[in-house]
């Protein structure tokens, strides 16, 4: 029982530090992803200023645009978080300047009462009469530790005024800070609002642009869908022929025309790059999902379908690519259209990065997860994209679920 009540006991001691702790924590995680956030509308702005906003490509331009509205977005909401936390801060802060207050009130008015009983009682003959009019020496003794007790205790309740004295002042410092860093955030949510609708006005203007000339595009996005899409039969071509070399050694018996035969070796791998669904590092450092994967209405001409068997991954001029997971690069494929394309094989799994303009590695080479494979290519208008694939065998997957969340 004894023991139940020694647990209670520190854990309603310790509960104001955890708690403590916890705000502390909250504070340096929004104000951590308020300058991730920032960092990346800086990014897509610097990709605005090196792409050529020429009429073949407004669509690349309206994508730059609403990801950076929808970064701003999200920016305003984590400083709505912070004001309001700040504001949580700022409100418990001023009642524990409260409370500190009365009980700093309380401690100088038994202070006083103290020194005015000291005072009273102030001449050595009565200490000395309370000492010797003691009726034994036992009760002497205790009279004596007690003058001792008492003015060890008015020491005491004098230490515990200055300390007071020193919280208050430590709070009240704290307090200005909060009202200075609530204040200060509140401006950039004030100019970050004011920014968005700026830039929601120049998207509804390229919009406007595009539709006005909506045959020219419609007629530009299939096009583009046509040329992808003779990349990607090229791409399961070449998949299917690297199955089929890959399992000549093995008997007809275990053959299977679309899945890689697997040593104990390659099971294991395989397992790895499986067990890493969601947690594989970006195959470029500084991006963003320009493209989703699969098959959906485009973005303007919603009437119009488009399909991507990958994801495309909008970065800056001269980015290095990375492996996203150890493996064994199975081949390397100029793809007109396409540049330079690197396949890597993970067991039964696959990685492929296209549009390279540079390729640091060789077909049979064996690569660490993080190393660099190459260099991003950028197109004639600035943009520079990676096309990015998983496969499973001759399977597609969708390669943003397998990326860990930005």
């Amino acid at each position: 029982m004894n023991k139940v009540f020694s647990f209670v006991l520190l854990g309603f001691l310790f509960l104001p530090v955890l708690k403590l702790s916890a705000q502390k924590d909250l504070q340096q995680r929004l104000e951590k992803k308020r300058q991730a956030l920032q960092k990346e509308i800086l990014q897509i702005n610097r990709q605005l200023l090196q792409t050529k906003h020429t009429e073949s490509d407004a669509i690349a331009e309206y994508r730059q645009i609403k990801r950076k509205i929808q970064i701003r977005q999200k920016l305003i909401k984590n400083l709505q978080q912070e004001i309001n936390h700040i504001s949580r801060l700022i409100k418990q802060n001023e009642e524990k300047t409260t409370e500190l207050n009365r009980e700093l009130k309380k401690l100088k008015a038994d202070y006083a009462k103290m020194i005015r009983q000291s005072y009273n009682n102030r001449s050595r003959q009565d200490k000395l009469y309370f000492l010797f009019s003691a009726e034994s020496f036992q009760q002497a003794f205790k009279r004596a530790q007690y003058l001792k007790q008492y003015a060890k205790y008015r020491k005491k309740r004098a230490v515990a005024i200055e300390q007071k004295k020193k919280e208050l002042a430590a709070l009240k410092v704290k307090l200005q800070k909060d009202k200075a860093a609530k204040q200060k955030l509140y401006q950039n949510y004030r100019q970050e609002t004011e920014i968005i609708k700026k830039e929601q006005a120049k998207q509804l203007a390229v919009v406007n642009k595009i539709k006005q000339k909506k045959r020219y595009y419609l007629k530009q996005i299939k096009a583009k869908q046509r040329e992808q899409a003779k990349i990607d039969r090229m791409i399961e071509n070449l998949i299917k022929k690297a199955i089929a070399r890959s399992n000549r050694k093995v008997k007809k018996s275990l053959r299977q025309k679309s899945k890689f035969f697997l040593t104990p070796e390659g099971k294991k791998l395989a397992a790895k790059f499986s067990a890493n669904k969601g947690a594989l590092p970006w195959p470029v450092k500084k991006a963003y999902i320009s493209r989703k994967f699969g098959k959906q209405q485009h973005e303007i001409f919603k009437n119009v379908k488009v399909i991507n068997t990958g994801i495309y991954l909008a970065t800056e001029p001269d980015s290095d690519v990375y492996a996203v997971f150890e493996g064994k690069v199975l081949q390397i494929q100029y793809i007109p259209g396409g540049n330079n394309t690197v396949f890597i094989k993970h067991g039964n799994y696959l990685t492929i990065y296209g549009n390279l303009k540079e390729v640091y590695v060789k077909p049979g080479e064996h690569v660490k997860t993080k190393q660099a494979i190459g260099k991003v290519a950028t197109d004639a208008f600035g943009k520079t994209e990676l096309k990015f694939r998983v496969y499973k065998n001759t399977t597609k997957l969708n390669p943003e679920l397998w990326l860990q969340k930005h």
